[in-house]
């Protein structure tokens, strides 16, 4: 009896990434907490010994450090577990289709763009992703480390990833200065102390990069543009002659984070449309 093949997303090369993530998340939280919070909260000693002051600020650290955690947690998971959007499998939209919905990507022809994998022609901004093996509404890209793609129907959840990623290194590597200078005059087993510096250092690489990368995903939601856009192009300025989905800055970050701005930070009320249809300012 043949084996069984293996589902894709379940393969090695693709949970390798994610579980990466889990484990640096996992040994920069673990270290902060116990090695640098703990200390700070003084759990334990009498009151009367206790550093007011430490106890302060080791609380408040405490309650937005675990607060940042969380809502990158949510989002991650989120980001994950949402799909980006396929397209519906009606029959405008299957080859052959009397009923075409009218879309502005054409082929250098002047033919509708089809998918010849999923059998269907593409709205506009759609592409068929070869690791999902779909085609994906307003695709931006193919996440390995969110093992999924990212396209209208979670992008709002993959950039406060990005956000809350960003945010919770740079807190924790600030904030845990303080105990790894500390750590050179204290007395304290060595793999204390080479666990507060690799903590330390693991948040200062992580946040850097998630800047940068922060600042790179903002300019294209601004611009209303993907990634898959942005590298077919080379510039963050559209050719002339080509579709242009720039609405002002407010429509597109509305269209990336939702139409009330209390909740653009919480992993909730996603974009709006329906990933097939897009204005443009001058509409």
């Amino acid at each position: 009896m043949a084996d069984k093949p293996i589902r894709d997303d379940l393969k090695l090369s693709n949970l390798l990434p994610p579980l990466f993530i889990c484990l640096v998340i996992g040994t920069i939280w673990s270290v902060y907490t116990c090695l640098h919070l703990l200390p700070l909260l003084q759990i334990g000693v009498p009151a009367a010994f206790q550093d007011v002051s430490a106890v302060r600020r080791g609380s408040l650290q405490a309650m937005i450090s675990q607060l940042l955690v969380s809502l990158f947690l949510t989002c991650y998971t989120r980001a994950c577990l949402t799909s980006p959007g396929e397209v519906p499998d009606t029959p405008e939209w299957r080859l052959g289709s009397a009923h075409v919905p009218s879309t502005r990507e054409v082929k250098n022809t002047g033919e509708r763009r089809i998918c010849k994998w999923c059998m269907k022609y593409k709205p506009d901004r759609c592409h068929h992703c070869r690791v999902c093996k779909t085609c994906v509404l307003k695709m931006d890209h193919h996440c390995p480390w969110i093992m999924n793609c990212v396209g209208w129907g979670n992008h709002k959840f993959f950039f406060l990833v990005v956000v809350y990623a960003a945010t919770t290194c740079t807190f924790i590597f600030f904030t845990v200065l303080e105990s790894v200078a500390a750590s050179v005059d204290k007395d304290m087993p060595h793999l204390n102390r080479f666990l507060l510096v690799l903590c330390m250092m693991l948040a200062f690489i992580m946040g850097t990069l998630m800047i940068i990368f922060l600042g790179f995903h903002t300019c294209l939601m601004l611009r209303a543009m993907t990634t898959i856009e942005f590298c077919e192009k080379g510039t963050m300025v559209r050719a002339a002659g080509t579709p242009n989905y720039d609405r002002g800055v407010w429509e597109n970050v509305t269209q990336v984070l939702g139409p009330r701005p209390l909740l653009w930070l919480l992993p909730t009320d996603p974009a709006r449309g329906d990933g097939m249809h897009f204005g443009r300012l001058d509409d």
